[in-house]
């Protein structure tokens, strides 16, 4: 377990100025991405509708879609995305390996893992462009919990040592418990963004780089690195949304997280930040109000447009509902065998009143093989129903320790452990 004191130091004092984003909390900014998207969606549409057997065209409408689910957050996008995606693959018979990544990329934002998983093993199969191929294949093997399988698949790649080798090297690094190794790999992708002057790469390192700042307490550089991600792209809603968890987890500057929050909903409207308002209203202490938009987040996520995208956050949200929380743990660990999905399920065992095989599931699936905080929190609780009060005492001085990441509530819930 001394993996996660690394990645969980108590964050240090930021140096926050609403000032530095004000700018782009404007509904009135352009967006040149979203409209070049739009345009070249309008202009493939119409190639299609003229040529319909030119399954070149499905593909490009299928770029745009996804590129307009990207700026939009509008989940009927990437849907729409999916299926021009599998229609072009039919129309080519499974024979074109670029149609197969793009279907299989598609596929990992659906969260449908299985279904890119064959998709890439067809790709790899045809031969052509392999690396492109088995980069991907290492991301749907991380996702599916075949960690030897990524590892080999990661020493195919080492000899490219190119930005996407360091970003999965980072990923690896990250899996292992090891988030500033991870960081020193993020960093050596930073120099060959900048070497191919990519504002595209700039974008997802700076973006990422925020996120595991933020995961070792390093809070100013996190806003750093958030701040130069708007600077490339000032519509980067997550960006924003990342700034207004450090003024509402770090600052606990409430009104602030919540005027950011707002211009998000307006701006980019996702059901995540749902969560985000309940969090807040249970800091606030309107117990019944966090309630009721947890069970709107619960509605809305149901809907089947959104597929398994939101399983993992139903599982702990169905508390009053231990049935449905086990039925979709479970399909959450067939669609994507993990140790998170393993603790899900193992927690939702528990809350079923299956203390002992939630324990078997701990020690065999969960126990050392990830460093999730949130996943370490839920393993907690099973190991008190079971009475391992000296592993929960363990658990519980390592998580105080990620109160940040966390957030005020959950960082709650383990000082009741």
């Amino acid at each position: 377990m001394g993996a996660i004191i690394m990645a969980c130091n108590p964050p240090k004092k930021s140096f926050l100025s609403p000032t530095d984003y004000n700018n782009y909390l404007s509904l009135n900014l352009e967006n040149k991405n979203l409209e070049a998207a739009q345009s070249e969606l309008e202009f493939w549409t119409e190639k299609y509708i003229q040529a319909p057997s030119q399954s070149s065209y499905l593909s490009k409408m299928a770029a745009s879609n996804n590129a307009l689910f990207q700026y939009t957050g509008n989940v009927n996008y990437l849907n729409e995305a999916g299926n021009q995606s599998g229609l072009a693959n039919e129309k080519r018979g499974y024979k074109s390996a670029s149609l197969l990544r793009a279907i299989a990329k598609t596929r990992i934002t659906q969260h449908r893992f299985q279904e890119a998983n064959i998709s890439l093993l067809k790709a790899d199969s045809l031969g052509d462009q392999k690396i492109a191929t088995e980069k991907m294949l290492f991301d749907v093997a991380m996702e599916l919990g075949n960690y030897k399988q990524a590892e080999t698949l990661l020493k195919k790649i080492s000899e490219t040592e190119d930005f996407d080798y360091f970003i999965r090297l980072a990923k690896w690094y990250d899996y292992k418990g090891d988030t500033p190794g991870a960081i020193d790999q993020l960093e050596l992708a930073v120099l060959k963004a900048e070497e191919l002057d990519s504002d595209e790469l700039r974008l997802w390192i700076y973006s990422n780089l925020g996120d595991f700042y933020g995961h070792v307490g390093e809070i100013e550089k996190s806003y750093t690195h958030f701040l130069k991600a708007l600077t490339i792209d000032p519509n980067y809603s997550y960006a924003l949304k990342g700034i207004a968890w450090i003024q509402l987890s770090s600052e606990k500057n409430i009104e602030e997280a919540e005027r950011i929050l707002s211009f998000l909903e307006e701006k980019h409207p996702v059901p995540d930040y749902g969560l985000l308002r309940a969090e807040i209203a249970q800091i606030k202490g309107q117990e019944s109000d966090a309630n009721t938009l947890v069970d709107s987040f619960i509605k809305e996520v149901s809907n089947p447009k959104y597929g398994d995208m939101y399983n993992a956050y139903l599982v702990t949200l169905l508390k009053n509902d231990p049935l449905k929380a086990l039925a979709l743990a479970q399909k959450e660990v067939n669609n994507r065998p993990t140790p998170q999905s393993y603790q899900l399920l193992s927690w939702a065992m528990n809350l079923n009143g299956n203390n002992s095989e939630a324990l078997l599931l701990v020690e065999n699936k969960v126990k050392d093989k990830t460093f999730e905080p949130k996943s370490l929190l839920q393993m907690a609780e099973v190991l008190k129903a079971a009475g391992k009060n000296q592993e929960v005492s363990a658990l519980k001085l390592e998580l105080e320790d990620c109160s940040y990441e966390l957030g005020p509530s959950l960082s709650m819930e383990v000082s009741t452990l």
